[in-house]
């Protein structure tokens, strides 16, 4: 089943995230330092609003809305839903027009305040929409919304820069109006109320309670994960955010692209052995997940380490390339170890309604990343500041992993590990002794190549399992 949902969600979980990838590439070659730390740094701000405002109520969403079968339960949660989306959205929007003017872009012009309320608003309705259509496996109202978005989005961004001009506005403004398109599209078949009173204080009340650590949790990773581009935003200045929100970003865009090839998923089985078959099938479905993350984050996280050289120099507008190739092995570690933690060991905590010590975790995350950042940043300079995020980033997950064996009994699928890790470690190999790729083409066969190495020596290690697997299949063909 795991494996079979996973292949359904995984043209959304490949097309959004790799535009948002392109993206960030074609931009350095569109707009210049400072114009794209404002644009990351807009991005940035929304997802801790989304965070703050919204995704406490998601979350409850995406554990509890199961339970609400009946129509009168389902116009309950309708209602609700229809009160803390609109103001969400209106709260978020202005707080950041206030961050925006007050701390990103104090010289922010009337276009720009505007492309930013519409990205933020835009926004925020399509990524709920989209959790929604998790909840129920609405696999195509979920893939609209991650596809239309960046991908819809970066082409109407690409033709205002070229047809009016290379500032942020225009690139905020294209991603809002494929956010909107997206959310129109999927309108009609999406389950939804159509009023807003009376709210149910029942239903508001446990989603407070189960949601409120999250909220907090979820803004303290918000924190561990943003704080270096802000510490170098005020330490260093925005042109210097916009050189390091490349290599960063790339990074952290590549594990958490290489993590959604699986999560979506994942989580939403783990939430249903729970409820049918109680805790310890839920852990064991929680270890496979683990598993097949491990699978997909390690050769990515190797990959990138070994290519780096080669997807820089490729890739990169020339200036933003020095920073790029000392910052992105660091980024992708870090975004590695994070995508493991959050969508393995921290969801133990989700699925036994512990949801305060997921605040503990990201508490720690976030202390580290902005100790160790400021740290950082002053000793190192920007190189520092992507060193400091690796380091918090461990410590967070130490912690995690040792609350999960401990009180848990968390399953850590080391027999998994270990092949991954001989497949992972032979693709490397291979990858170091091959001629540097010269061109786009040249990469792609790379990265191509490694994958079939990659698969290759994997389907080696499994070999047994996979012997026995058709051979049952085979035996069990004459009876059907």
């Amino acid at each position: 089943m795991m494996i079979r949902h996973s292949l359904l969600y995984l043209p959304a979980q490949i097309v959004g995230p790799f535009m948002q990838l392109v993206a960030m590439v074609v931009w350095t070659h569109l707009v210049n330092e400072h114009s794209l730390g404002i644009i990351t740094l807009v991005i940035a701000i929304h997802e801790l609003l989304q965070i703050g405002c919204l995704a406490w109520w998601s979350q409850y969403a995406l554990r509890f809305y199961g339970r609400f079968q009946g129509a009168e339960d389902k116009d309950r949660f309708h209602r609700t839903e229809n009160v803390i989306l609109t103001l969400s959205v209106l709260v978020q929007s202005v707080v950041a027009t206030i961050i925006l003017v007050g701390v990103v872009a104090p010289d922010a012009n009337k276009t720009l305040i505007v492309a930013t309320v519409a990205y933020v608003m835009t926004r925020a309705v399509s990524l709920y929409i989209s959790e929604r259509a998790r909840i129920s496996h609405q696999i195509g109202i979920y893939s609209a919304q991650q596809i239309i978005g960046p991908a819809a989005g970066f082409v109407i961004g690409w033709a205002l820069i070229k047809l009016v001009d290379a500032a942020p506005e225009w690139v905020l403004a294209g991603y809002a109006a494929a956010q909107l398109l997206a959310v129109v599209v999927v309108l009609p078949a999406l389950q939804y109320g159509r009023s807003f009173r009376p709210i149910d204080r029942d239903i508001f009340k446990q989603a407070l309670q189960y949601g409120v650590p999250l909220l907090i949790g979820g803004s303290l990773g918000w924190l561990g994960l943003n704080a270096p581009r802000f510490i170098v935003n005020d330490l260093i200045g925005v042109a210097a955010a916009g050189l390091f929100a490349v290599g960063y970003g790339l990074g952290q865009r590549a594990a958490a692209v290489a993590a959604m090839l699986v999560t979506a998923a994942a989580y939403p089985i783990a939430v249903k052995s729970m409820e049918e078959k109680g805790s310890t099938a839920a852990m064991q479905q929680l270890a496979d997940n683990g598993a097949l993350l491990l699978a997909v984050m390690i050769p990515t996280s190797v990959g990138v380490f070994v290519l780096r050289h080669d997807i820089v120099m490729i890739m990169i507008a020339e200036s933003f390339r020095a920073t790029t190739l000392a910052i992105l092995p660091l980024s992708v570690a870090a975004g590695g170890i994070r995508s493991i933690r959050a969508h393995f060991c921290d969801q133990v905590f989700l699925l036994h309604s512990r949801t305060r010590l997921s605040a503990l975790i990201s508490a720690t995350e976030a202390a580290a990343a902005v100790i160790i950042g400021i740290a950082g940043t002053l000793l190192w300079g920007i190189l520092g500041a992507a060193v400091a995020s690796v380091a918090a980033t461990l410590v967070a997950a130490i912690l995690s992993f040792s609350i999960g064996f401990v009180r848990f009994r968390l399953i850590v699928p080391f027999v998994h590990l270990i092949r991954i890790s001989i497949a992972a470690m032979v693709m490397a190999a291979a990858l170091t002794v091959i001629t540097p790729a010269r061109d786009l083409l040249s990469l792609i066969l790379h990265i191509a190549l490694g994958g079939c190495i990659y698969a290759s020596v994997l389907a080696l290690c499994y070999a047994p399992w996979l012997v026995r697997k058709f051979t049952t299949r085979s035996d069990l063909t004459p009876a059907e």
